[in-house]
């Protein structure tokens, strides 16, 4: 049965012709002669139904018509999925809806190469025309209908519509709704959008309100182009300078920042004087920075540049001074502009000594990691993951969190690590590794996903990573109370959120298109593996735990629950060893698990008993500690 679905074209032919007289049944000459006796309505309408005419119906789709067969009184029709369809005149008369040849529909039937062509090098026309063709049917789902696979396939497709969407709102001719169920417009004729941009512009109250308005007569400043605007604008914004206070630096120049875009949009030089933005930024490196810091981090590289050309003499001090504080904007407009006057070493120098301080943002060392420009070649060594590490743990403790890219990158990106620790000595990615183990940054699963990404490098830290864990595979495992209960939420996490969330995204990922070639997908796999890696291992882990509070530990020697008290026998330097579970370590604080190496040399000696310690060095060597005394582990 035929679902009746509203035309979603009309004819733009304009006002129906009359119909002939019935006696007569006269017709267009390019037109076989109707029958006597048809409706003058029917008659009409079957006049812009002639052979070779695009149509629409309700029910079938899109098609053409093919011939009239005037004996039998009916219209052939080619339908997409029913060709030589025939139809009685009246109900073609009333069931098909003529599309015009600019149609759409009727270019691809037409020729769809000419209509691939153009949607790769002219998207918006492609867009237009289908907001034209399907009136309130044009929503991002109709239009890809009617565009996918044919003119744009379905692989490329979520691609091609995002970078179209950004020119189509770059343009400013078209509206783009937020509800998918609306359908995309066209907006009022250019020279009617730029002037209600110059009518905003020139009501506008407050900097704010005259900076979006004057973006707006930016974008439709071809619409526009007159000297007499131009010189409007400009003096509106120099007064709009000259009467905001001093004390709000970063108007000022977001001000003077924007006129100087208008002017380059207009095709006319920037003479400002003392309204120029290199007069309204101030000298002092720390105000600099300051204003930095206010001002939109699109509006830094214009600030800098400003300042640059500006200050010949005083910009490489300047400059340098904000790398403690830059952002990726800053740092990039930074190091370029002293790489281009051949002064690289100097920024290089300066970048060195903030990573050995551990004094940079996360911000810049995101830009650092992701760009790894060449000039910093020789400084991509362990040492910057232990700047990453504490600029990282410095941010968890601050009341705005900045490092999310950062921390991310260093998980997501496959090469950094590699680059990192590319022929470094041994002692350094062990050093990095108990770094990672300790660091309280990394949540458990991305610990251990960036740990194996270390293993696979050098392997024989394999030990270091699962030594606090292992024993025999069916051995009881002694564990806190808090550690238990930590590690079961890890797994109520795993099989519940982040399991459920990785079977999304691979489903979402597998739209994409090619999976050979699809990133996302392969990213989707790849932590799905490490999911289920970790829940088989929470899962064995948990079968074999024993929680305890340690209380009644034994105290006449060294034994889980105790705190073991040593001297060394070279240096003299007394120390502490708490011996507690199998998923307690806290080595900073003196907190061994009774699986490490150091704990199963302590295990079972009473006071006055000699005992040799592992170094915990590469070669395996030792050190003699006497111990002093034990006693029962005191919680809190």
């Amino acid at each position: 049965m035929d679902t009746e679905v509203e035309s979603t074209t009309t004819t733009e032919s304009g006002p129906a012709p009359e119909a002939p007289a019935p006696e007569s049944a006269a017709s267009s000459p390019d037109l076989p002669e109707l029958p006597l006796g048809l409706a003058p309505d029917v008659a009409a309408k079957l006049k812009e139904l002639g052979p070779g005419t695009y149509c629409q119906h309700r029910s079938w789709g899109f098609g053409q018509i093919k011939e009239w067969d005037v004996d039998e009184g009916k219209v052939i029709i080619d339908f997409v999925e029913k060709a030589g369809h025939p139809m009685q005149f009246e109900y073609a008369a009333e069931s098909l809806t003529p599309l015009p040849d600019d149609h759409i529909l009727a270019l691809k039937a037409r020729d769809l190469e000419a209509l691939q062509q153009q949607a790769e090098s002219e998207p918006l026309e492609v867009v237009r025309c289908c907001i034209v063709s399907l009136k309130g049917g044009a929503t991002a789902a109709g239009i890809q209908e009617v565009l996918s696979p044919d003119v744009v396939s379905a692989d490329k497709w979520k691609k091609w519509w995002d970078s179209t969407k950004r020119a189509l709102r770059k343009d400013g001719h078209y509206y783009l709704p937020t509800r998918k169920s609306e359908a995309l417009t066209l907006l009022d004729a250019p020279s009617a959008m730029g002037e209600k941009a110059l009518k905003s512009f020139d009501a506008a109250v407050g900097i704010k309100n005259i900076l979006v308005a004057l973006t707006q007569v930016q974008k439709f400043w071809a619409d526009i182009k007159s000297d007499e605007v131009i010189d409007r604008v400009v003096n509106r914004l120099n007064d709009a300078i000259a009467n905001t206070p001093g004390g709000k630096a970063h108007e000022l120049v977001e001000l003077a920042i924007g006129r100087d875009d208008f002017l380059e949009t207009a095709g006319r030089p920037d003479d400002a004087g003392p309204l120029a933005v290199n007069q309204l930024a101030p000298a002092e490196a720390d105000k600099l920075a300051d204003l930095l810091d206010l001002l939109p981090s699109s509006k830094h590289a214009k600030l800098l540049d400003a300042v640059r050309t500006g200050r010949p003499e005083e910009w490489p001090d300047l400059f340098l001074s904000l790398l403690a504080r830059a952002n990726s904007r800053t740092a990039d407009v930074v190091v370029k502009a002293f790489v281009a006057a051949g002064r690289g070493p100097e920024v290089k120098e300066a970048v060195n000594r903030l990573l050995r301080e551990r004094n940079l943002t996360c911000d810049f060392l995101y830009w650092f990691c992701k760009n790894r420009p060449e000039l910093f070649e020789d400084m991509y060594e362990p040492q910057l993951l232990v700047a990453i590490l504490a600029v990282l743990e410095r941010d968890q403790l601050s009341d705005i969190r900045r490092g999310t890219k950062l921390y991310e990158l260093v998980l997501g990106d496959k090469e950094l690590i590699a680059h990192i620790l590319k022929d470094a000595p041994f002692e350094d990615v062990r050093d990095i590794t108990r770094a990672i183990m300790l660091s309280p940054v990394f949540e458990e699963l991305d610990e251990r996903s960036l740990l194996a990404k270390i293993i696979k490098l050098y392997p024989d830290v394999q030990s270091m990573v699962v030594g606090e864990e292992t024993g025999s595979e069916d051995a009881t495992l002694i564990v806190s109370w808090d550690s238990l209960e930590k590690r079961r939420l890890e797994l109520e996490e795993i099989v519940q959120r982040k399991i459920p969330e990785n079977s999304k995204e691979i489903g979402i990922a597998r739209e994409y298109g090619d999976l050979k070639e699809n990133h996302e997908f392969k990213a989707a796999k790849e932590m799905q593996a490490v999911l289920m890696r970790r829940k088989a291992e929470l899962e064995s882990l948990l079968s074999r735990a024993e929680g305890t509070d340690f209380a009644g530990a034994d105290t006449s020697a060294a034994n889980v629950g105790t705190t073991v008290t040593v001297k060394d026998l070279d240096t003299g330097e007394t120390r502490h060893f708490t011996i507690l579970g199998a998923w307690d370590s806290d080595p900073a604080s003196g907190v061994v698990s009774y699986l490490t190496p150091l704990a199963r040399a302590l295990l079972q000696k009473t006071t006055g008993d000699v005992v040799e310690l592992p170094t915990g060095e590469e070669d395996d060597t030792t050190h003699k500690v006497r111990i002093e005394g034990v006693a029962a582990y005191a919680a809190g």
